[in-house]
């Protein structure tokens, strides 16, 4: 018997929308210079009260084990869908969905509880 795979389009449940924060290095005038690695990232909107509640302290548990400050906060919107490709018997798999738009740097988290706004 040979195996057929499916691949198809499918809408997902999660938020259209993915804040990402990664390392970064800033110039002499506390500017971004550069984005680095990639740390973890949240689906929704960004706002800053849930960039003080709720991604300043995760990024703190993260130093605490070896990341480093400053952390660049952006957000970008995904595709509302994404490509499944289903193999019997293997079963399903999910594709990460793509980036719809490019990202919007929205803050510099420099400590804990210290954070610079750099929306444009």
């Amino acid at each position: 018997m040979t195996e057929t795979t499916r691949t198809v389009q499918v809408g997902r449940k999660y938020s259209e929308w993915r804040i990402s924060a990664y390392e970064c290095r800033l110039n002499s005038s506390g500017d971004v210079l550069k984005r680095g690695r990639y740390v973890i990232g949240w689906y929704g909107l960004f706002d800053f009260h849930r960039l003080k509640s709720e991604i300043m302290p995760k990024l703190a548990e993260y130093a605490a084990q070896g990341w480093s400050y400053p952390f660049l906060v952006t957000s970008h919107r995904l595709r509302s869908k994404t490509m499944v490709k289903i193999t019997p018997p293997k079963g399903v798999k999910y594709y990460r969905r793509r980036p719809d738009s490019r990202q919007t740097w929205h803050a510099v988290v420099l400590l804990a509880s210290k954070y610079k706004d750099i929306t444009k």
